[in-house]
């Protein structure tokens, strides 16, 4: 009886439902626009780039992902590395690879993001282990207001771009992505509450 009491009920909630007839051809329209082949594009979480892409060598699985989409598609996917976890990166020369200072594993996260990372130049040149002719957007950590840090960050990607490994793969830097996300800093506690987007572009 209850069964049949939830099913009243959720019938009762459901609104009224249009059908609407698409019609799809079988051939491309003349005037359809076109959609860049690297639409499809992913957005790598900072603090686990070297999971993605290897540390000493490339992560076989993720690059045959990428590799098989730019095959499909006619071009590599865009990739932007950053997110939360570039606002938490600290740059020092002597960390060799990759340092992750503070993961809470007892986290109800499944996969928690690090809550502060130290980043050397090896973590930049990973980059070489993308697919020739891959696009890349890199972020640098604004959110701690260290200017040293997020000019330490550029100037490292800036030598790992000019290596003859990634120029020699073709491996392109659109863009230096400074902070994530800047328009919730305040809320995050890395502003004050009056903190606005004239501060962040005078930053």
């Amino acid at each position: 009886m209850k069964a049949l009491e939830l099913l009243c009920f959720t019938f009762l909630g459901t609104r009224v439902v249009f059908g609407l007839k698409v019609l799809i051809p079988l051939a491309v329209p003349s005037d359809a626009p076109v959609v860049s082949p690297s639409l499809f594009s992913f957005s790598i979480e900072q603090d686990r780039w070297t999971d993605w892409a290897g540390t000493t060598s490339r992560n076989q699985f993720f690059f045959n992902v990428i590799d098989n989409l730019g095959q499909l598609t006619g071009a590599p996917p865009h990739i932007r590395i950053g997110a939360d976890s570039e606002d938490r990166a600290t740059f020092n020369a002597d960390v060799k690879s990759f340092l992750d200072d503070t993961i809470d594993f007892s986290s109800s996260i499944g996969y928690p993001e690090a809550t502060n990372s130290t980043i050397g130049d090896a973590f930049y040149q990973a980059t070489q282990y993308l697919p020739p002719n891959t696009h890349v957007t890199w972020g640098v950590n604004l959110g701690q207001n260290n200017m040293s840090t997020a000019f330490l960050e550029a100037k490292s990607i800036m030598k790992a771009f000019s290596s003859f490994a990634i120029k020699d793969a073709g491996i392109v830097l659109d863009a230096i992505e400074i902070g994530n996300e800047a328009d919730l800093y305040s809320g995050h506690g890395l502003r004050p509450k009056t903190y606005d987007i004239a501060q962040y572009i005078q930053e």
